[in-house]
């Protein structure tokens, strides 16, 4: 089978596809032919050497966190009723390949009837993150609410939560991703490539800021703006707010497997809805990366594996 690797810390153009062992089965594995990769931020850092702190790696590794894929063999220890269903995971060894062997059932989730594979994979880096930012910020119904990176595959996602629980949402992005954050919820729209005061005379209801771009300029001009506000951020480890009032906190971490769960049902039920900006062949992995960087973000981009991948 084929796998994208990382062997340098040299960045995107540096990714390799490499011919490497299909997986075999072990008892407790469920061997998955992959259809569907996403593209994350997580996935660029790590090939730039920017998380050897937070996870030391020996190299070189099979690069990618999530996948959607078809069962295609059960170990003996693990339900057999999976054979051939649509499944969603995480692959902490690396997920961007042909073929994987997952072993860990709690980080395995058949996708519901209506679901589309596609849609379903977005959950993994995209919804989960974001529902973890929801819970993990406490906000309650009636509240008011600033996001940035608010057209990403983790923002499209916080704004339909946030939206579906009552919340008032302020959501700041490019200027040509207006009609994307009005359908997803957003009650107001802030482009941050123009000037942000002329278009927000008054902030004074915000008491929240969920920091999804890590953009530390943004930041500062937005929290200029605004009274004494906790600012929750998933994109910045450290950031310091010019008035004492205001609040910083990074956050990261995971949900539960019946979490997950329910956020496939919810886009089952169609009160959630995937965004996806962009599907590259598996072989275009360094194109699709390339246009993470510099593309106006609208959902998550996915690679694509075998030819069925497209009818999925």
């Amino acid at each position: 089978m084929q796998a994208i690797v990382q062997d340098s810390y040299q960045g995107i153009d540096a990714l390799t596809i490499q011919t490497r062992p299909t997986p075999r089965l072990t008892p407790l594995g469920v061997r998955i032919e992959t259809r569907y990769t996403p593209v994350m931020p997580y996935d660029l850092l790590t090939e730039r050497g920017q998380l050897q702190q937070l996870r030391p790696v020996t190299l070189p590794i099979v690069v990618g966190y999530g996948f959607g894929g078809i069962v295609r063999e059960v170990g003996r220890l693990r339900q057999s009723k999976l054979l051939n269903q649509p499944v969603i995971g995480a692959q902490l060894a690396g997920s961007h390949q042909e073929q994987i062997l997952s072993t860990l059932p709690p980080l395995l989730f058949p996708v519901p009837h209506g679901v589309s594979l596609a849609a379903a994979t977005t959950i993994i880096g995209g919804a989960d993150a974001a529902y973890f930012a929801f819970k993990k910020s406490h906000i309650q119904a009636g509240a008011t609410v600033l996001v940035t990176g608010a057209s990403g595959s983790v923002g499209t996602y916080l704004l339909q939560l946030l939206h579906l629980f009552g919340v008032h949402i302020i959501a700041v992005a490019h200027s040509s991703r207006h009609d994307l954050l009005q359908m997803l919820g957003a009650d107001q729209i802030l482009a941050y490539d123009r000037p942000l005061p002329e278009q927000a005379a008054d902030l004074s209801a915000v008491t929240q800021v969920i920091d999804l771009a890590g953009a530390v300029s943004l930041l500062d001009q937005l929290t200029a703006m605004l009274g004494p506000v906790k600012i929750l951020s998933l994109a910045l480890t450290a950031y310091h707010p010019q008035d004492p009032q205001q609040r910083f906190a990074f956050t990261s971490g995971a949900i539960m497997p019946a979490d997950y769960r329910w956020l496939l049902q919810q886009l089952a039920t169609k009160k959630l809805t995937a965004v996806i900006q962009e599907q590259y062949p598996f072989t275009d992995v360094k194109r699709a990366q390339h246009h993470l960087t510099t593309a106006h973000a609208a959902g998550r981009i996915l690679l694509t594996y075998n030819q069925e991948a497209t009818a999925q």
